[in-house]
């Protein structure tokens, strides 16, 4: 068996290859499985259905989500991140970028001119509430495949948000790992399906959590405390020019 496969959805090959593609080839110690997805003529309506399409073939023991535009900085990266899993053992769903409530904890980098994600830096893995869609990693499992099957979200955004949710009510663990990644895209622009989704979800849980706290932001799950957020958010959003139309 292989230690990971790795997964990507793009809609930019080139990208990809630059990125994601070129990183991991260079990878030591490590054996990698690579499943790229081409969505560059927007076949796949969201994530989960683009993700479904090859989960039931992976061979590695650990299944890494990741965004076409991540960068592993150094070459054995892939290598600590599988002894850094095995020490932990019992987890849910791991990532590189997480929330424990108002606090974003990261090591990773990004935006076109590199900046850290958080202050909030780690040198160990740390429990956590929620992680980031940038990249994350299950078991390859059947608990964790059906887990993410299940799933509701139906959208490119908040699926490992939902993913953690879900753990967290199956007394799952969620952590965020130190890793020195470079993700390309500063994260901060999305479009009205992430509100749309944000209400499924908060709708869905509610009765397990009274906030959903995430790298998008802190949210309400009662219905009228979060819509009031959502419309102050647009607001803000639209003139910071961060929503797309």
């Amino acid at each position: 068996m292989k230690k990971f496969t790795v997964i990507s959805v793009y809609n930019n090959r080139q990208l990809l290859q630059n990125c994601l593609n070129s990183s991991v080839e260079s990878q030591v110690d490590v054996d990698v499985e690579l499943k790229y997805v081409d969505n560059s003529d927007g076949r796949y309506p969201n994530a989960k259905v683009a993700f479904e399409s090859v989960l039931d073939n992976c061979m590695g023991k650990y299944i890494v989500f990741s965004h076409q535009d991540i960068r592993f900085m150094e070459d054995d990266e892939l290598h600590n991140i599988f002894d850094r899993l095995e020490k932990i053992g019992d987890f849910g769903i791991v990532g590189v970028a997480g929330v424990n409530g108002r606090d974003i904890i990261s090591n990773i980098y990004h935006g076109v001119t590199p900046s850290k994600v958080s202050d909030y830096n780690i040198t160990e893995e740390t429990l956590c509430e929620t992680v980031d869609e940038c990249l994350f990693i299950i078991k390859n499992e059947a608990k964790y495949i059906d887990i993410f099957k299940n799933l509701i979200c139906d959208s490119w955004h908040m699926y490992a948000v939902e993913f953690c949710l879900r753990c967290r009510q199956l007394s799952e663990k969620v952590y965020v790992i130190p890793a020195n990644i470079y993700h390309v895209s500063p994260g901060s622009s999305y479009d009205e399906s992430y509100y749309t989704q944000l209400k499924k979800i908060a709708k869905k849980y509610k009765g397990s959590f009274e906030r959903i706290n995430c790298t998008m932001g802190y949210w309400h799950t009662g219905t009228l405390r979060l819509w009031n957020q959502i419309r102050n958010r647009r607001r803000k959003d639209i003139r910071n020019g961060t929503l797309k139309h």
